[in-house]
């Protein structure tokens, strides 16, 4: 075969060869384009459905830290008030109401009480005041111990939202999407489950590789990454959701507690109008008023040191079924005091 006739032949293939990597090269372009599109639509709606679930976390507990609030410059400062008037108050001498279990309701409970009280007002949110985002997320995620620690020792607290700015949870529950980067971020993926954050959406950049397959190879290691961004969000999200249950729960038992305790204490106040101040002289009737008072108080008291989130920020897993065992015992304790009326 003449040589120009092989040469021409070569070129001809190498031409067909190159035409078809070139097409190839398009392709793989244009898949990881796709690939790469897709990956990032799904982190950014993973990040919306979190953002969401966050938002929700965070408004469920801001209202249960302005319920407690309301409670200590309500019902529990009037109970307060109202219950030390009464004098020679005995919890244990009264066998007809010993179903009440009232007896454990002890002077250092009621004090507790009163310095919790003292404590909120000597951080300036006594009667009247009002309180923030940062400081009511703080105030419905951790118990009275951990929040008012500092001001049960003489130190006003100048502002709740720090106690939240310090925990990473907080930080993260009370502002900032997934996307909006930060030690907030990061700090409170971390704590909600040992999860590493990811750049998320930085990491979706255009592929301007010149070679299709390099730029394919890129993308498909982009789509590896966004599903594991994506577990990871569903990881929270699942978090979260547990997080704001526990706070519901805790968010309905405090608030009927609180309203058995504000209709107890009219009932104390209408036995101090008809029987006085002197607690031996009280009918079985007036005493009863007074352990159920008592009673709810010391409940009202557990639920405040029963923390949602521990100093870590992570769910305490037993909140759910001490609130719970408050629940029934303050369901108990109005049929027992229905028995006794009755």
């Amino acid at each position: 075969m003449p040589i120009p006739l092989i040469i021409g032949a070569a070129a001809a293939a190498a031409g067909i060869y190159g035409a078809v990597k070139g097409v190839s090269g398009a392709i793989d372009q244009s898949t990881a384009k796709d690939i790469n599109n897709s990956a990032r639509s799904s982190v950014e709606r993973a990040n919306q459905e979190l953002d969401e679930l966050r938002s929700v976390t965070n408004e469920t507990l801001e209202d249960y830290g302005q319920r407690k609030l309301r409670a200590f410059n309500g019902v529990i400062s009037d109970f307060i008030e109202t219950f030390q008037q009464i004098k020679n108050v005995d919890l244990k001498q009264s066998p007809e109401l010993d179903k009440l279990n009232a007896g454990d309701f002890s002077s250092t409970t009621l004090l507790s009480l009163r310095q919790d009280y003292q404590a909120l007002k000597d951080a300036g949110l006594g009667l009247g005041a009002g309180i923030g985002g940062g400081a009511a997320l703080a105030f419905g995620a951790y118990n009275g111990t951990m929040l008012l620690a500092t001001a049960s020792t003489g130190t006003a607290i100048s502002s709740l939202g720090g106690v939240a700015a310090t925990n990473a949870t907080l930080a993260w529950l009370g502002g900032g999407s997934l996307a909006a980067g930060g030690y907030g971020v990061a700090g409170g993926m971390m704590v909600l489950g040992g999860i590493v954050a990811g750049p998320a959406l930085a990491i979706f950049g255009h592929v301007l590789g010149n070679k299709g397959e390099e730029a394919l190879n890129k993308a498909n290691a982009n789509r590896e990454q966004a599903h594991t961004i994506c577990e990871q969000a569903s990881l929270m999200g699942e978090k979260l959701k547990a997080i704001t249950e526990v706070t519901v729960l805790a968010n309905t038992t405090f608030s009927n507690v609180s309203s058995r305790l504000r209709h107890a204490v009219s009932d104390i106040k209408k036995v101090i109008d008809s029987e006085g101040l002197d607690f031996s002289g009280y009918t079985e009737k007036g005493k009863a008023a007074i352990f159920s008072a008592v009673k709810f108080a010391q409940l009202l008291k557990a639920m405040i040191d029963t923390p949602i989130l521990d100093q870590e920020g992570n769910l305490v897993l037993s909140t759910q079924k001490r609130v719970l065992d408050v629940n029934e015992v303050t369901k108990g304790q109005k049929a027992s005091l229905d028995s006794i009326a009755n």
